[in-house]
């Protein structure tokens, strides 16, 4: 499946921008159609005024031909539900929401988001399951990535020993990966994820978490350890409620 995102820029102002803006896409793409459009980001948080023109342009999008669906990112379930009935309304089917998604990220779940979505009919897609590496296993207080990620795994790492002790003792009870084991935990819970790679070595791995599932009493114990954790991963800012 191929899909693209357009943002809520403040210059796309119009229905036409965000047509236009796919059309840019599909030419980058050499592509007449795509199956997926989604909103980048909801712009009730700082630009509420382009929500309706940003719903009215991918629903223009499947109108058109340019893509065969649309979807949202970063929308919680008020929000959710009101770009969903306004598709709907128009005969637009609305089949994704992308949402920050891990054992440190577990506003979808708190929210009631994914039992909106399945309600709605809208497919969860869990992106950053592995917190931007701070569930991979490969980082400790002597060696931190650079930038400001290296910063907030400053701050966060510390207090993440006890859960990573938890993801260490499924892992090697079930033969897996540390990263393999978070990733599962986000499947059970409903989540399509969208896991970033650097390597093939990686994407190898990543394979791994596929074809098995934890048992409810694993999840209830990540979870557990999860809550014990003083510092979650930073929330995205464009989140919706």
């Amino acid at each position: 499946m191929i899909g693209t995102k357009l943002a809520v820029y403040p210059t796309r102002l119009t229905a036409q921008s965000f047509e236009d803006a796919c059309r840019a896409s599909l030419a980058r793409m050499e592509r007449d159609q795509i199956e997926l459009v989604q909103a980048h980001w909801s712009a009730k948080n700082f630009q509420p005024w382009q929500e309706e023109p940003m719903w009215d342009g991918l629903a223009r999008c499947h109108e058109a031909g340019l893509a065969r669906a649309v979807g949202t990112s970063n929308f919680g379930p008020r929000q959710l539900r009101l770009a969903n009935k306004y598709w709907a309304d128009r005969g637009v089917p609305h089949t994704a929401n992308q949402v920050q998604f891990s054992l440190l990220s577990t506003l979808p779940l708190e929210s009631g988001l994914f039992e909106e979505c399945a309600e709605l009919g809208v497919t969860p897609i869990g992106y950053s399951p592995l917190a931007l590496g701070l569930l991979s296993d490969r980082y400790d207080e002597n060696n931190l990535p650079k930038g400001p990620r290296g910063l907030l795994f400053k701050e966060i790492l510390p207090g993440l020993q006890p859960l990573l002790g938890t993801l260490r003792e499924i892992a090697a009870k079930r033969g897996k990966t540390v990263p393999q084991v978070a990733i599962n935990w986000c499947m059970c819970k409903g989540a399509v994820v969208i896991v970033g790679i650097k390597t093939a070595a990686q994407a190898e791995e990543n394979r791994g978490a596929l074809g098995w599932e934890l048992s409810g009493a694993e999840q209830l114990e990540l979870e557990a350890a999860a809550a014990k954790v003083p510092k979650k991963a930073t929330q995205n800012i464009f989140q919706t409620s």
